[in-house]
């Protein structure tokens, strides 16, 4: 873990509890020692030092904060709601490549009843940035249909399909939407003009394609 997460970070003292104390624990940090604090929401980390430790929190005081230079990330990903477990365990992944935001739209093939825990994804992706350092977590959008995407972005969203062009040409103003298991319907296939193919002989699981889609396009 890179640094700690707290919300309040910033203010002259806080508090270490929880799931952060454990952390806290886990290296045996001691009162006088110093630690990284980030609330991944202003672009600085906060050095704090450790002047008590009791049974369940530990009470720091701010010494000084850093600017902390990374460029902000702005690639944004349309993904067809899915299981959740299957978004939970991608998510990591996606936050830590440098995405900037992901769009989750209930397509025609999406399970409608299936409803995003927003809170646990949040904590999930802060958990992400606490590994891999980075300041700030991935923009989560809900849309509940593939209808509202189009009348939102227009022209700029393009399929991921079974078939189309090749990813080499895909335009930076372009957003790429990926399908569910079950992939596109015919009408979105017919809503949204442009369509690219990923190049593989297999059949790819929707979370496997977008992290090779995102990887592509990013890298």
């Amino acid at each position: 873990m890179v640094y700690f997460y707290n919300e309040t970070a910033g203010n002259e003292q806080l508090k270490i509890t929880n799931e952060q104390f454990s952390h806290l624990k886990a290296r045996r940090l001691k009162a006088g020692e110093r630690i990284d604090v980030r609330n991944l929401k202003d672009g600085f980390n906060y050095i704090y030092e450790i002047i008590g430790i009791s049974r369940k929190e530990a009470l720091c005081e701010l010494i000084f904060k850093n600017s902390v230079i990374e460029k902000t990330p702005d690639f944004t990903v349309a993904w067809a709601v899915v299981e959740n477990t299957v978004i939970e365990k991608t998510l990591p992944s996606l936050n830590e490549i440098g995405i900037g935001k992901v769009i989750l739209v209930y397509s025609d093939f999406s399970q409608k009843n299936i409803k995003p825990d927003l809170k646990r994804m949040e904590r999930i992706l802060i958990n992400s940035s606490q590994q891999c350092g980075r300041n700030s977590i991935l923009e989560i959008e809900i849309l509940n249909s593939s209808d509202e995407l189009l009348k939102k972005f227009q022209d700029k969203i393009s399929l991921i399909d079974f078939g189309g062009k090749s990813l080499e040409i895909f335009g930076n103003d372009e957003i790429a939407f990926v399908g569910p298991e079950g992939g596109f319907s015919e009408r979105e296939r017919k809503l949204f003009k442009n369509s690219y193919a990923i190049n593989s002989p297999y059949i790819l699981r929707s979370n496997t394609a977008i992290l090779s889609v995102c990887a592509k396009l990013l890298f």
